[in-house]
């Protein structure tokens, strides 16, 4: 994980899909890497599924899916 003190950050609305379409959500601070392609929130990493209708980023590691989008 990078230092993420140097990188971009904004508040965003993050939900887990690994089990099923309503999972555990929180809103809390990402941070993007300099390429924008990585999200990083507490101590996982997320890529982009490259659009998506129930989710729209992956973790790296456990490649489980998640809903990431600015918070409403």
């Amino acid at each position: 994980m990078p230092n993420l003190g140097k990188l971009r950050s904004r508040i965003m609305y993050v939900e887990s899909k690994a089990q099923g379409l309503n999972g555990p959500a929180r809103i809390g601070r990402v941070y993007f890497s300099r390429t924008g392609k990585t999200l990083y929130y507490k101590d996982k990493s997320f890529q982009s599924l490259k659009g998506g209708y129930k989710a729209n980023y992956f973790d790296v590691e456990s490649l489980d899916r998640y809903w990431i989008s600015g918070p409403r």
